[in-house]
Protein backbone atom coordinates (compact mmCIF):
# COMPACT_ATOMS: atom_id res chain seq x y z
CA UNK A 1 0.00 0.00 0.00
CA UNK A 2 1.02 3.70 -1.03
CA UNK A 3 1.04 6.49 0.60
CA UNK A 4 -0.48 9.81 -1.02
CA UNK A 5 1.47 13.06 -0.47
CA UNK A 6 -1.44 15.00 -1.17
CA UNK A 7 -2.76 14.20 1.76
CA UNK A 8 -1.71 16.01 5.48
CA UNK A 9 -1.38 14.32 8.33
CA UNK A 10 1.78 15.08 10.56
CA UNK A 11 4.10 13.01 9.93
CA UNK A 12 6.69 11.38 13.13
CA UNK A 13 7.87 8.42 15.10
CA UNK A 14 5.13 9.48 17.81
CA UNK A 15 2.10 9.44 15.12
CA UNK A 16 0.54 7.39 13.31
CA UNK A 17 -1.90 4.99 14.44
CA UNK A 18 -0.68 1.53 16.12
CA UNK A 19 -2.29 -0.24 13.34
CA UNK A 20 -0.72 1.67 10.85
CA UNK A 21 2.76 3.34 10.53
CA UNK A 22 3.14 6.48 8.24
CA UNK A 23 6.39 6.73 7.15
CA UNK A 24 8.38 9.77 8.10
CA UNK A 25 9.57 12.97 6.23
CA UNK A 26 12.26 11.83 4.35
CA UNK A 27 15.79 13.65 5.09
CA UNK A 28 16.15 15.55 1.63
CA UNK A 29 12.86 17.84 0.62
CA UNK A 30 11.16 15.72 -2.23
CA UNK A 31 8.35 18.17 -3.87
CA UNK A 32 5.11 15.68 -4.13
CA UNK A 33 2.04 17.29 -6.61
CA UNK A 34 3.76 21.04 -5.65
CA UNK A 35 4.03 20.23 -1.83
CA UNK A 36 7.38 19.04 -0.13
CA UNK A 37 7.80 16.34 2.23
CA UNK A 38 9.14 18.35 4.96
CA UNK A 39 6.59 20.97 4.91
CA UNK A 40 4.18 18.35 7.00
CA UNK A 41 3.83 19.40 11.07
CA UNK A 42 5.64 16.86 13.46
CA UNK A 43 3.62 16.45 16.43
CA UNK A 44 5.67 15.96 20.06
CA UNK A 45 6.72 12.79 21.11
CA UNK A 46 6.39 13.49 24.69
CA UNK A 47 2.57 13.69 26.54
CA UNK A 48 0.51 16.94 25.83
CA UNK A 49 1.53 19.99 27.61
CA UNK A 50 -1.09 22.04 30.15
CA UNK A 51 -2.81 23.62 27.60
CA UNK A 52 -2.51 27.28 27.13
CA UNK A 53 -3.06 30.24 25.37
CA UNK A 54 0.19 30.24 23.12
CA UNK A 55 2.00 28.56 20.22
CA UNK A 56 2.91 24.82 20.84
CA UNK A 57 6.07 24.44 18.84
CA UNK A 58 6.96 21.28 16.55
CA UNK A 59 9.80 19.44 17.74
CA UNK A 60 12.86 18.78 15.76
CA UNK A 61 12.45 16.46 12.64
CA UNK A 62 14.11 13.22 13.94
CA UNK A 63 16.43 10.90 12.13
CA UNK A 64 13.81 7.77 10.90
CA UNK A 65 16.06 7.00 7.99
CA UNK A 66 16.09 3.52 8.73
CA UNK A 67 12.66 3.88 7.22
CA UNK A 68 10.25 2.00 9.94
CA UNK A 69 8.23 4.75 10.36
CA UNK A 70 8.00 4.46 14.04
CA UNK A 71 7.88 1.53 16.90
CA UNK A 72 4.30 0.83 16.85
CA UNK A 73 3.54 -2.69 16.09
CA UNK A 74 2.23 -3.66 12.89
CA UNK A 75 3.74 -0.92 11.72
CA UNK A 76 3.65 -1.02 7.57
CA UNK A 77 5.31 1.65 5.47
CA UNK A 78 3.47 3.41 2.86
CA UNK A 79 4.90 4.57 -0.69
CA UNK A 80 5.02 8.28 -0.82
CA UNK A 81 4.40 8.20 -4.80
CA UNK A 82 0.57 9.38 -5.76
CA UNK A 83 -1.83 6.34 -6.49
CA UNK A 84 -5.25 5.97 -7.38
CA UNK A 85 -7.18 3.85 -4.46
CA UNK A 86 -9.61 0.83 -5.20
CA UNK A 87 -9.24 1.97 -9.20
CA UNK A 88 -11.77 -0.60 -9.78
CA UNK A 89 -14.51 0.48 -8.07
CA UNK A 90 -14.63 3.72 -9.73
CA UNK A 91 -14.42 1.86 -13.37
CA UNK A 92 -17.56 0.23 -12.27
CA UNK A 93 -19.55 2.90 -11.07
CA UNK A 94 -18.67 4.94 -14.10
CA UNK A 95 -19.95 1.90 -16.08
CA UNK A 96 -23.07 1.35 -14.33
CA UNK A 97 -23.54 5.52 -14.45
CA UNK A 98 -23.05 5.44 -18.38
CA UNK A 99 -25.61 2.34 -18.39
CA UNK A 100 -28.33 4.44 -16.51
CA UNK A 101 -27.73 7.48 -18.53
CA UNK A 102 -28.28 4.89 -21.63
CA UNK A 103 -31.36 3.44 -20.41
CA UNK A 104 -32.61 7.11 -19.04
CA UNK A 105 -32.64 8.28 -22.71
CA UNK A 106 -35.20 5.51 -23.78
CA UNK A 107 -37.12 6.33 -21.05
CA UNK A 108 -37.77 9.71 -21.23
CA UNK A 109 -38.19 9.53 -25.00
CA UNK A 110 -41.47 7.43 -23.56
CA UNK A 111 -42.86 10.22 -22.07
CA UNK A 112 -46.11 11.77 -22.75
CA UNK A 113 -45.28 14.54 -25.78
CA UNK A 114 -47.57 16.83 -24.23
CA UNK A 115 -44.97 17.04 -21.25
CA UNK A 116 -43.05 20.02 -20.33
CA UNK A 117 -45.10 22.18 -23.08
CA UNK A 118 -45.85 25.35 -21.66
CA UNK A 119 -49.59 26.26 -21.80
CA UNK A 120 -48.50 30.36 -20.60
CA UNK A 121 -50.96 29.20 -17.19
CA UNK A 122 -50.31 27.78 -14.09
CA UNK A 123 -53.68 26.33 -13.74
CA UNK A 124 -54.38 24.59 -16.99
CA UNK A 125 -52.09 21.79 -16.79
CA UNK A 126 -53.19 18.60 -17.42
CA UNK A 127 -49.93 16.67 -16.88
CA UNK A 128 -47.86 16.28 -13.90
CA UNK A 129 -44.85 16.34 -15.52
CA UNK A 130 -44.76 20.28 -17.24
CA UNK A 131 -43.28 23.13 -16.72
CA UNK A 132 -45.51 24.45 -13.47
CA UNK A 133 -44.56 21.35 -11.73
CA UNK A 134 -40.72 22.17 -12.63
CA UNK A 135 -41.09 25.49 -11.23
CA UNK A 136 -43.23 24.27 -7.93
CA UNK A 137 -39.71 21.91 -7.04
CA UNK A 138 -37.67 24.75 -8.25
CA UNK A 139 -39.28 26.92 -5.18
CA UNK A 140 -38.81 23.94 -3.09
CA UNK A 141 -35.38 23.79 -3.85
CA UNK A 142 -34.64 27.56 -3.60
CA UNK A 143 -36.72 27.66 -0.22
CA UNK A 144 -34.45 25.13 1.41
CA UNK A 145 -31.34 26.44 0.22
CA UNK A 146 -32.59 29.46 2.16
CA UNK A 147 -34.03 27.73 5.31
CA UNK A 148 -30.75 25.84 5.76
CA UNK A 149 -28.07 28.88 5.64
CA UNK A 150 -30.42 31.15 7.85
CA UNK A 151 -30.31 27.48 9.96
CA UNK A 152 -26.73 28.04 9.55
CA UNK A 153 -26.34 31.19 10.89
CA UNK A 154 -28.41 30.63 14.01
CA UNK A 155 -26.05 28.19 14.99
CA UNK A 156 -23.26 30.00 14.79
CA UNK A 157 -24.37 32.63 16.47
CA UNK A 158 -26.27 30.75 18.84
CA UNK A 159 -24.69 27.80 19.82
CA UNK A 160 -25.29 27.18 23.30
CA UNK A 161 -29.19 27.95 22.65
CA UNK A 162 -29.68 26.02 20.00
CA UNK A 163 -28.67 22.65 21.73
CA UNK A 164 -31.00 23.30 24.58
CA UNK A 165 -33.90 24.21 22.20
CA UNK A 166 -33.48 21.46 19.98
CA UNK A 167 -33.44 18.78 23.21
CA UNK A 168 -36.82 19.88 24.64
CA UNK A 169 -37.99 20.16 20.17
CA UNK A 170 -37.53 16.56 20.20
CA UNK A 171 -39.71 16.01 23.57
CA UNK A 172 -42.35 18.53 22.34
CA UNK A 173 -42.63 16.95 18.71
CA UNK A 174 -42.80 12.80 20.79
CA UNK A 175 -45.40 14.29 23.06
CA UNK A 176 -47.40 16.16 20.31
CA UNK A 177 -47.35 12.95 18.14
CA UNK A 178 -48.80 11.06 20.69
CA UNK A 179 -51.82 13.11 21.07
CA UNK A 180 -52.34 13.25 17.94
CA UNK A 181 -52.59 9.42 17.98
CA UNK A 182 -54.52 9.60 21.00
CA UNK A 183 -57.42 11.92 19.09
CA UNK A 184 -57.14 9.79 16.22
CA UNK A 185 -58.10 6.66 18.46
CA UNK A 186 -54.54 5.21 17.53
CA UNK A 187 -53.83 4.34 21.09
CA UNK A 188 -51.13 1.65 20.68
CA UNK A 189 -49.20 4.12 18.67
CA UNK A 190 -50.13 7.12 20.91
CA UNK A 191 -48.94 5.43 23.77
CA UNK A 192 -45.72 4.49 22.38
CA UNK A 193 -44.91 7.89 21.55
CA UNK A 194 -46.25 9.52 25.02
CA UNK A 195 -43.82 7.37 26.83
CA UNK A 196 -40.72 7.83 24.44
CA UNK A 197 -41.58 11.48 25.03
CA UNK A 198 -41.45 11.73 28.95
CA UNK A 199 -38.51 8.97 29.32
CA UNK A 200 -36.86 11.41 26.33
CA UNK A 201 -37.58 14.81 29.09
CA UNK A 202 -36.37 12.38 31.87
CA UNK A 203 -32.80 12.17 29.98
CA UNK A 204 -32.17 15.98 30.20
CA UNK A 205 -30.51 15.40 33.58
CA UNK A 206 -28.09 12.95 32.48
CA UNK A 207 -27.41 14.57 29.34
CA UNK A 208 -27.03 18.31 30.41
CA UNK A 209 -23.71 17.81 31.37
CA UNK A 210 -22.97 17.10 27.64
CA UNK A 211 -24.16 20.25 26.52
CA UNK A 212 -20.99 22.73 27.25
CA UNK A 213 -18.91 20.08 25.28
CA UNK A 214 -21.24 19.61 21.87
CA UNK A 215 -21.74 23.77 22.23
CA UNK A 216 -17.98 23.96 22.10
CA UNK A 217 -17.45 21.43 19.46
CA UNK A 218 -20.14 22.92 17.82
CA UNK A 219 -18.44 26.74 17.63
CA UNK A 220 -15.58 25.27 16.66
CA UNK A 221 -16.28 23.67 13.40
CA UNK A 222 -18.50 26.94 12.99
CA UNK A 223 -15.08 28.78 13.13
CA UNK A 224 -13.49 26.55 10.75
CA UNK A 225 -16.76 27.03 8.16
CA UNK A 226 -16.28 30.83 8.42
CA UNK A 227 -12.38 30.38 7.96
CA UNK A 228 -13.39 28.72 5.08
CA UNK A 229 -16.43 29.73 3.10
CA UNK A 230 -15.94 27.47 0.34
CA UNK A 231 -17.05 24.63 2.48
CA UNK A 232 -20.94 25.96 2.33
CA UNK A 233 -20.16 27.17 -1.27
CA UNK A 234 -19.16 24.08 -2.28
CA UNK A 235 -22.26 21.86 0.08
CA UNK A 236 -24.54 24.80 -2.19
CA UNK A 237 -22.95 23.30 -5.30
CA UNK A 238 -23.25 19.65 -4.66
CA UNK A 239 -26.69 20.22 -2.88
CA UNK A 240 -27.92 21.79 -7.04
CA UNK A 241 -26.31 18.58 -8.14
CA UNK A 242 -27.92 16.42 -6.07
CA UNK A 243 -31.10 17.82 -6.98
CA UNK A 244 -30.68 17.92 -10.67
CA UNK A 245 -29.45 14.10 -10.70
CA UNK A 246 -32.63 13.20 -8.54
CA UNK A 247 -35.20 15.11 -11.35
CA UNK A 248 -33.29 13.44 -14.10
CA UNK A 249 -33.83 10.13 -12.43
CA UNK A 250 -37.29 10.70 -11.66
CA UNK A 251 -38.41 11.75 -15.05
CA UNK A 252 -36.34 8.11 -16.26
CA UNK A 253 -38.25 6.13 -13.96
CA UNK A 254 -41.58 7.97 -14.66
CA UNK A 255 -40.72 7.18 -18.51
CA UNK A 256 -39.45 3.14 -17.79
CA UNK A 257 -43.85 2.51 -17.22
CA UNK A 258 -44.72 3.02 -21.15
CA UNK A 259 -41.39 1.93 -22.58
CA UNK A 260 -40.76 -1.34 -20.77
CA UNK A 261 -44.81 -2.35 -22.06
CA UNK A 262 -43.92 -3.56 -24.85
CA UNK A 263 -42.18 -6.34 -22.94
CA UNK A 264 -44.58 -7.65 -20.90
CA UNK A 265 -46.13 -10.94 -22.08
CA UNK A 266 -49.40 -12.49 -20.18
CA UNK A 267 -51.07 -16.05 -20.23
CA UNK A 268 -54.30 -17.05 -20.62
CA UNK A 269 -55.67 -19.49 -17.91
CA UNK A 270 -58.60 -21.24 -17.12
CA UNK A 271 -59.94 -22.19 -13.36
CA UNK A 272 -62.07 -24.77 -12.13
CA UNK A 273 -65.61 -23.14 -13.12
CA UNK A 274 -64.26 -22.52 -16.98
CA UNK A 275 -63.90 -18.95 -16.64
CA UNK A 276 -60.81 -17.54 -18.21
CA UNK A 277 -58.19 -15.15 -16.67
CA UNK A 278 -54.83 -13.62 -17.96
CA UNK A 279 -51.78 -13.53 -16.04
CA UNK A 280 -49.29 -10.85 -16.64
CA UNK A 281 -45.86 -10.62 -16.05
CA UNK A 282 -42.51 -8.63 -17.30
CA UNK A 283 -39.39 -9.87 -15.87
CA UNK A 284 -37.35 -7.40 -17.81
CA UNK A 285 -39.54 -4.76 -16.15
CA UNK A 286 -38.62 -5.25 -12.63
CA UNK A 287 -34.78 -6.04 -13.52
CA UNK A 288 -34.74 -2.19 -15.10
CA UNK A 289 -36.47 -0.94 -12.27
CA UNK A 290 -34.22 -2.85 -9.56
CA UNK A 291 -31.39 -1.76 -11.96
CA UNK A 292 -32.74 2.01 -11.50
CA UNK A 293 -33.13 2.02 -7.70
CA UNK A 294 -29.50 0.71 -7.18
CA UNK A 295 -28.16 2.80 -9.62
CA UNK A 296 -29.87 5.93 -7.34
CA UNK A 297 -28.90 4.76 -4.26
CA UNK A 298 -24.88 4.11 -5.36
CA UNK A 299 -24.72 7.59 -7.13
CA UNK A 300 -26.55 9.67 -4.79
CA UNK A 301 -24.25 8.17 -2.04
CA UNK A 302 -21.27 8.62 -4.38
CA UNK A 303 -22.08 12.43 -4.57
CA UNK A 304 -22.63 12.90 -0.94
CA UNK A 305 -19.57 11.03 0.05
CA UNK A 306 -17.43 13.26 -2.11
CA UNK A 307 -18.95 15.89 -0.43
CA UNK A 308 -18.01 14.38 3.13
CA UNK A 309 -14.64 13.49 2.03
CA UNK A 310 -13.70 17.38 0.41
CA UNK A 311 -15.24 18.89 3.76
CA UNK A 312 -13.29 16.17 5.75
CA UNK A 313 -9.79 17.06 3.71
CA UNK A 314 -10.43 21.02 4.50
CA UNK A 315 -11.09 20.20 8.07
CA UNK A 316 -7.87 18.40 8.78
CA UNK A 317 -5.43 20.66 6.72
CA UNK A 318 -6.91 23.30 9.09
CA UNK A 319 -6.47 21.09 12.37
CA UNK A 320 -2.66 20.07 11.29
CA UNK A 321 -1.80 23.29 9.43
CA UNK A 322 -2.88 26.56 11.57
CA UNK A 323 -1.27 28.16 13.42
CA UNK A 324 1.77 26.24 12.62
CA UNK A 325 5.15 28.10 11.09
CA UNK A 326 4.70 26.03 7.36
CA UNK A 327 1.45 27.62 7.36
CA UNK A 328 -1.26 25.52 4.50
CA UNK A 329 0.93 23.85 2.06
CA UNK A 330 -1.98 25.49 -0.68
CA UNK A 331 -3.89 28.46 -1.15
CA UNK A 332 -6.93 26.52 -2.31
CA UNK A 333 -7.30 24.33 0.49
CA UNK A 334 -11.47 22.87 -0.20
CA UNK A 335 -10.46 22.50 -3.83
CA UNK A 336 -7.19 20.74 -3.30
CA UNK A 337 -9.36 18.60 -1.34
CA UNK A 338 -11.82 17.91 -3.90
CA UNK A 339 -9.30 17.39 -6.35
CA UNK A 340 -7.64 14.53 -4.25
CA UNK A 341 -11.95 13.06 -3.63
CA UNK A 342 -12.38 12.99 -7.73
CA UNK A 343 -8.74 11.42 -8.01
CA UNK A 344 -6.83 9.42 -5.71
CA UNK A 345 -9.56 8.43 -3.48
CA UNK A 346 -12.56 8.51 -5.96
CA UNK A 347 -12.36 4.71 -5.97
CA UNK A 348 -12.49 4.51 -2.43
CA UNK A 349 -15.63 6.54 -2.06
CA UNK A 350 -16.96 4.33 -4.60
CA UNK A 351 -16.49 1.03 -2.71
CA UNK A 352 -17.94 1.81 0.38
CA UNK A 353 -20.95 4.15 -0.59
CA UNK A 354 -21.00 0.49 -3.46
CA UNK A 355 -21.44 -1.51 0.45
CA UNK A 356 -23.89 1.13 1.60
CA UNK A 357 -26.06 0.81 -2.38
CA UNK A 358 -26.95 -2.84 -1.83
CA UNK A 359 -27.64 -2.94 1.15
CA UNK A 360 -30.05 -0.07 0.41
CA UNK A 361 -31.73 -2.26 -2.61
CA UNK A 362 -32.45 -5.31 -0.85
CA UNK A 363 -34.07 -3.29 1.53
CA UNK A 364 -36.11 -1.59 -1.33
CA UNK A 365 -36.77 -5.22 -2.57
CA UNK A 366 -37.64 -6.33 0.47
CA UNK A 367 -40.27 -3.27 1.16
CA UNK A 368 -41.96 -3.82 -2.24
CA UNK A 369 -42.50 -7.38 -1.46
CA UNK A 370 -44.07 -6.06 2.10
CA UNK A 371 -46.22 -3.57 0.25
CA UNK A 372 -47.58 -6.66 -2.21
CA UNK A 373 -50.33 -7.44 0.71
CA UNK A 374 -49.48 -10.78 0.49
CA UNK A 375 -51.45 -12.87 3.00
CA UNK A 376 -49.61 -15.29 3.44
CA UNK A 377 -48.36 -14.78 7.00
CA UNK A 378 -44.95 -16.31 7.07
CA UNK A 379 -43.74 -14.57 4.11
CA UNK A 380 -45.37 -11.16 5.42
CA UNK A 381 -42.94 -12.11 9.15
CA UNK A 382 -39.88 -12.96 7.01
CA UNK A 383 -40.02 -10.18 5.21
CA UNK A 384 -40.56 -7.66 8.67
CA UNK A 385 -37.53 -9.53 10.05
CA UNK A 386 -35.56 -8.79 7.48
CA UNK A 387 -36.27 -5.12 6.78
CA UNK A 388 -35.13 -4.75 10.31
CA UNK A 389 -32.34 -6.46 9.94
CA UNK A 390 -30.81 -5.21 6.88
CA UNK A 391 -31.79 -1.50 8.50
CA UNK A 392 -29.44 -2.24 11.48
CA UNK A 393 -27.04 -3.62 9.48
CA UNK A 394 -26.95 0.06 6.96
CA UNK A 395 -26.99 2.08 10.23
CA UNK A 396 -23.90 0.33 11.23
CA UNK A 397 -22.08 0.19 7.77
CA UNK A 398 -22.96 3.90 7.37
CA UNK A 399 -21.71 4.66 10.80
CA UNK A 400 -18.44 3.38 10.15
CA UNK A 401 -18.49 4.61 6.65
CA UNK A 402 -18.74 8.19 7.88
CA UNK A 403 -15.27 7.69 9.93
CA UNK A 404 -13.41 6.01 7.24
CA UNK A 405 -14.00 8.56 4.53
CA UNK A 406 -12.28 10.94 6.99
CA UNK A 407 -9.22 8.42 7.22
CA UNK A 408 -9.25 8.34 3.04
CA UNK A 409 -9.32 12.05 3.24
CA UNK A 410 -6.76 12.63 5.47
CA UNK A 411 -4.23 9.60 4.58
CA UNK A 412 -5.15 8.71 0.99
CA UNK A 413 -5.89 4.98 2.28
CA UNK A 414 -7.72 2.67 0.68
CA UNK A 415 -11.32 1.91 1.53
CA UNK A 416 -10.95 -1.28 3.44
CA UNK A 417 -7.95 0.22 5.65
CA UNK A 418 -9.62 2.87 6.63
CA UNK A 419 -12.34 0.61 7.74
CA UNK A 420 -10.34 -1.74 9.70
CA UNK A 421 -8.33 2.00 11.30
CA UNK A 422 -11.67 3.38 11.95
CA UNK A 423 -12.54 0.37 14.15
CA UNK A 424 -9.51 0.11 16.13
CA UNK A 425 -10.17 4.23 16.43
CA UNK A 426 -13.09 3.80 17.82
CA UNK A 427 -12.87 0.69 19.66
CA UNK A 428 -9.27 0.99 21.43
CA UNK A 429 -9.37 5.32 21.56
CA UNK A 430 -12.71 5.88 23.17
CA UNK A 431 -13.70 8.26 20.49
CA UNK A 432 -17.09 6.46 21.37
CA UNK A 433 -17.39 8.31 23.90
CA UNK A 434 -16.83 11.85 22.20
CA UNK A 435 -19.34 11.06 19.64
CA UNK A 436 -22.25 9.41 21.99
CA UNK A 437 -21.73 12.88 24.07
CA UNK A 438 -22.18 15.16 21.16
CA UNK A 439 -25.46 15.94 20.38
CA UNK A 440 -24.74 18.71 17.83
CA UNK A 441 -26.84 16.13 15.58
CA UNK A 442 -29.84 16.74 17.78
CA UNK A 443 -29.29 20.16 16.24
CA UNK A 444 -29.06 19.37 12.48
CA UNK A 445 -32.10 16.86 13.18
CA UNK A 446 -34.28 19.82 14.35
CA UNK A 447 -33.19 21.72 11.34
CA UNK A 448 -34.14 18.82 8.77
CA UNK A 449 -37.71 18.78 10.41
CA UNK A 450 -38.20 22.30 10.75
CA UNK A 451 -36.85 22.45 6.95
CA UNK A 452 -39.04 20.23 5.77
CA UNK A 453 -42.08 21.66 7.76
CA UNK A 454 -41.63 24.82 5.86
CA UNK A 455 -40.88 23.57 2.24
CA UNK A 456 -43.87 21.20 2.40
CA UNK A 457 -46.53 24.11 3.41
CA UNK A 458 -44.86 26.23 0.32
CA UNK A 459 -45.88 23.43 -1.76
CA UNK A 460 -49.20 23.02 -0.75
CA UNK A 461 -49.61 26.38 -0.90
CA UNK A 462 -48.33 26.47 -4.71
CA UNK A 463 -50.25 23.59 -5.48
CA UNK A 464 -53.34 25.20 -3.49
CA UNK A 465 -52.99 28.47 -5.04
CA UNK A 466 -52.29 27.40 -8.59
CA UNK A 467 -55.34 24.68 -9.03
CA UNK A 468 -53.47 22.63 -12.01
CA UNK A 469 -55.76 20.99 -13.90
CA UNK A 470 -54.08 17.42 -13.04
CA UNK A 471 -55.04 17.44 -9.02
CA UNK A 472 -58.43 18.36 -9.85
CA UNK A 473 -59.79 15.66 -7.69
CA UNK A 474 -56.74 16.88 -5.33
CA UNK A 475 -55.11 13.00 -5.64
CA UNK A 476 -51.90 14.44 -6.00
CA UNK A 477 -51.80 16.87 -2.94
CA UNK A 478 -50.69 14.66 -0.42
CA UNK A 479 -47.88 13.04 -2.56
CA UNK A 480 -46.74 15.92 -3.46
CA UNK A 481 -46.41 17.41 -0.16
CA UNK A 482 -45.40 13.77 1.29
CA UNK A 483 -42.13 14.23 -1.92
CA UNK A 484 -41.22 18.06 -0.70
CA UNK A 485 -41.19 16.96 2.79
CA UNK A 486 -38.50 14.26 2.37
CA UNK A 487 -36.83 16.03 -0.51
CA UNK A 488 -36.08 19.39 1.31
CA UNK A 489 -35.17 17.08 4.73
CA UNK A 490 -32.63 15.36 2.27
CA UNK A 491 -31.33 18.80 1.40
CA UNK A 492 -31.23 20.62 4.57
CA UNK A 493 -28.50 17.44 5.62
CA UNK A 494 -26.93 17.91 2.29
CA UNK A 495 -26.27 21.58 2.87
CA UNK A 496 -25.23 21.07 6.75
CA UNK A 497 -22.81 18.54 5.71
CA UNK A 498 -20.14 20.98 6.25
CA UNK A 499 -20.97 20.93 9.91
CA UNK A 500 -21.45 17.50 10.34
CA UNK A 501 -18.89 16.42 8.63
CA UNK A 502 -16.74 19.00 10.58
CA UNK A 503 -17.60 17.52 13.84
CA UNK A 504 -16.42 14.07 12.49
CA UNK A 505 -13.48 15.06 11.16
CA UNK A 506 -12.76 17.11 14.60
CA UNK A 507 -12.95 13.74 16.23
CA UNK A 508 -10.58 11.57 14.38
CA UNK A 509 -7.79 14.09 14.34
CA UNK A 510 -8.17 14.66 18.07
CA UNK A 511 -7.57 11.03 18.46
CA UNK A 512 -4.73 10.98 15.94
CA UNK A 513 -3.51 13.89 17.29
CA UNK A 514 -4.02 15.81 20.69
CA UNK A 515 -1.15 17.75 20.00
CA UNK A 516 -2.40 19.73 16.98
CA UNK A 517 -5.60 20.17 19.10
CA UNK A 518 -3.11 21.84 22.46
CA UNK A 519 -2.27 24.11 19.42
CA UNK A 520 -5.42 25.69 17.46
CA UNK A 521 -7.72 25.11 20.03
CA UNK A 522 -7.06 25.31 24.08
CA UNK A 523 -10.32 25.26 25.27
CA UNK A 524 -11.49 22.10 23.62
CA UNK A 525 -8.03 20.12 24.38
CA UNK A 526 -8.36 21.52 27.96
CA UNK A 527 -11.96 19.99 28.14
CA UNK A 528 -11.43 16.53 26.31
CA UNK A 529 -8.40 15.91 28.64
CA UNK A 530 -10.30 16.67 31.62
CA UNK A 531 -13.31 14.34 30.63
CA UNK A 532 -11.91 11.73 27.93
CA UNK A 533 -8.34 11.19 29.34
CA UNK A 534 -8.19 8.20 27.20
CA UNK A 535 -8.90 10.18 24.24
CA UNK A 536 -5.79 12.74 24.72
CA UNK A 537 -3.12 9.41 25.63
CA UNK A 538 -4.39 8.15 21.87
CA UNK A 539 -0.46 7.99 20.86
CA UNK A 540 0.87 8.98 23.71
CA UNK A 541 0.23 5.90 25.30
CA UNK A 542 -0.01 3.22 22.91
CA UNK A 543 3.60 1.78 23.34
CA UNK A 544 1.99 -1.74 24.57
CA UNK A 545 -0.42 -1.66 21.97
Amino acid sequence: MSYNPGYYPPQGGAYPPPQNGYPPPPEQPQSYGGYHANDYYQPQQQPPPPPQETYYPPPRAQDFSSGNGGDFKGAKQYNRQPKFRDLWAAVLFLAQFALFVVMAALFIKSLPSSAFKHSGNLRYTKDFYSWPTMIMWLCVLLVSIVFSLIYLGLMQMFAGQMLVISFWFAVVSMIGTGVYYLAAKIWFAGGIMLIFGVLYALMWFSWRHRIPFSKLVLEVVCHITRRFPSTIAISVAFLVLQAAYSAFWSLAFAGSFKHMEQYQSCTTHTDRNGRQYQSCSNVKQILAWVFMVFSFYWTSSVILNVLHTTISGTFATFYFFEGSPQGYPTRHVTLSSLKRAMTNSFGSICFGSLVVAIIQTLRAIVRAIRSQGDDNLATQLLACCADCILGCIEAIVEFFNKYAYVEIAVYGKPFMQAAKDTWVLIKDRGVDALINDCLIGNVLQMGAFLCAAVVALVAWLYITITKPEYNTTGSYTAPIIIAAFILAMSMFMVLLKCIDSGAATTFVCLAEDPDAMARNNPRLFAMVRETYPQVVRGVHAMDGF
